[in-house]
């Protein structure tokens, strides 16, 4: 088992290391001072125990002392004070010295010998004894080694508190702001204007701590944005990690996977099918089509993208999800009203080819009963009259369902117009491969009926779209012009040859019909619809609004 080392702060960090060093510099200090001072003191009993000797020999070639070696003896005894200084006599025994000691143990430091005499005089040093009295001698500086000691411990405490306490403080601050970024900050004023390290640090780490609180703010601004733009999109959007665990879901992929009564004509909910279909990397051409228990049905279309990390390894699935049954029902009512346009416009042909004869054949038919004397042959012409009358009524009520109903004009927001065009259609063009683009010059408005106006660019759309099967480049486009506001819609599709296209302009031919409704429909809103066209160059459909909107 691994034994965790305990962990130690930076004031003692800082104190340990300069507490034993300033120790081992005052030890060594003293340790030399101690040593120098006893070499000195060594050298100076050396000194003197060769000046002592030399005394001693020089008194012992005075006559006076040779004679009587014992006056000699005694006058050493009584004016040498110390212990160190022994002289025997040629048989080894003391003559001077102190007794009971073992000479033998002392260490020589001056020695000679009087041939006459045979006196061994020496001066032996007792090395325990010096230091004893040495030591004593030096316990004021012992005293003063100390004292030093602990203003060294205290000085280093100081230091290591005035060091590590700023840095403990940053560290506080570094503590809070890896909890939490919205904790308050600590008072790092009294370091902010030191000119030293400390300050330079202080000082660094405070525009650091700017620049993250900007960086995570910019941050967190835009994450909020991102996850408020995915959760108020149109359309269902889910996001699958690796796992296939899904860990984004907005509100509109919330309230279609909630309706779990819907089911298609296998038996599979909506949330079955986007599990399927998450499992897949191409997006569905085809719709699902679910329905409730009730009858009511849907349309979705579903849109499946691999999520990658930035060296290109997979991270998770997106998944889309469209409810585009508005779309398919506007695209049918407008396959409808262009019947019944057509419908209409048959009716009024043939209401107007037959009523002018039925009005003749009316009136002949009341000359004739006038001359008719027969009761029986003028109720037969009565009966003639009162069909030709029904006939008239079902030709009357055919010019009726002919008839458009009033436009209903208002204001009208170009920009949302188009957002909701482009909504409607660009899973249709991606679908198709065309890059279809809706753009508005600024802030546009339009005086007409919404609802007309509508129709008219979904038939020229769908017209660009039908002339594009492999794919190309649709674009509406609304721009402010002197005179009014201009509608452009442009495809990349087949086009048509000028002869053609006058044609079904007029609804002659065949596909003329919507233009020819465009056309019925613009001239009840004021608008003016030209288009230029050629055989492999597209179409581009140009409606023009003179004084009819402006900028909002």
């Amino acid at each position: 088992m691994k034994i965790r080392r305990p962990r130690m702060d930076i004031e003692n960090k800082i104190l340990i290391p300069f507490v034993c060093i300033s120790l081992a510099t005052v030890i060594c200090f003293c340790a030399i001072l101690y040593f120098t001072e006893y070499r000195v003191k060594v050298a100076a009993e050396r000194e003197n125990a060769s000046t002592l000797i030399g005394y001693i020999q020089a008194d012992l070639k005075l006559e006076d002392y040779r004679q009587d070696p014992k006056k000699l003896l005694a006058k050493y005894r009584n004016h040498y004070t110390g212990d160190s200084l022994f002289i025997y006599d040629e048989q080894g025994e003391l003559l001077l010295g102190k007794p009971g000691v073992d000479a033998e143990d002392l260490e020589v430091l001056a020695q000679a010998t009087d041939p006459q005499l045979g006196w061994e005089i020496s001066y032996r040093l007792d090395n325990s004894a010096l230091q004893e009295r040495f030591i004593e001698e030096q316990k004021y500086m012992i005293l003063a080694a100390v004292a030093m000691l602990v203003i060294i411990v205290q000085a280093s405490v100081l230091i290591a508190h005035n060091i590590s306490d700023p840095i403990r403080r940053l560290s506080e601050v570094c503590q809070s702001v890896s909890e939490s970024l919205e904790q308050e900050e600590l008072d790092m004023e009294e370091y902010l204007g030191k000119a030293d390290e400390v300050g330079q640090l202080a000082r660094a780490f405070a525009r650091m701590m700017e620049s993250i609180r900007t960086y995570t703010g910019e941050l967190i601004r835009v994450k909020t944005l991102n996850e408020s733009i995915v959760e108020n999109l149109p359309f269902g959007v889910v996001a699958y990690d690796q796992e296939g665990k899904a860990f984004c879901v907005n509100a509109s992929a919330s309230a279609m996977l909630g309706r779990q009564e819907e089911r298609d004509e296998q038996g599979r909910t909506l949330e079955m099918l986007l599990g399927q279909i998450m499992r897949r990397e191409d997006v569905l051409p085809d719709p699902a089509h679910l329905t409730e228990p009730t009858g009511k049905s849907r349309d979705y279309e579903f849109g499946v993208w691999q999520l990658r990390e930035p060296d290109g390894s997979r991270w998770g699935v997106l998944c889309t999800i469209d409810d585009i049954t508005y779309k398919k029902r506007m695209e049918e009512r407008s396959s409808e009203e262009e019947k019944l346009a057509y419908t209409g416009k048959l009716a009024a042909d043939v209401a107007h080819e037959i009523r002018n004869p039925l009005a003749g054949i009316r009136a002949g038919i009341q000359v004739v009963s006038r001359k008719l004397t027969q009761e029986r042959d003028q109720k037969l012409c009565e009966g003639m009259v009162r069909e030709v009358d029904r006939v008239n009524l079902l030709i009357e009520n055919l010019l009726n369902l002919s008839r458009r109903r009033e436009s209903q004009k208002t204001t009208v927001s170009l920009n949302a117009l188009f957002d909701e065009l482009q909504l409607l259609y660009f899973k249709v063009a991606e679908n198709k491969g065309i890059a279809f683009t809706a753009q508005v010059e600024g802030s546009l408005w339009l005086y007409a009926d919404e609802g007309e106006l509508r129709q008219v660019l979904i038939n020229l759309i769908n017209n660009a779209v039908k002339a594009m099967p492999d794919g190309g480049q649709l674009e509406i486009r609304a721009e402010k012009e002197p005179e009014g506001v201009c509608l452009t819609v442009t495809d990349t599709g087949v086009g048509m040859e000028p002869e053609k296209l006058e044609q079904v302009l007029h609804g002659a031919g065949t596909g003329g019909l919507g233009l020819s409704i465009v056309r019925r429909l613009l001239g009840e809103n004021g608008g003016q619809l030209s288009m230029e066209s050629g055989r492999g160059e597209g179409t581009r459909a140009r409606i023009a609004f003179p004084g009819k909107g402006g900028e909002a």
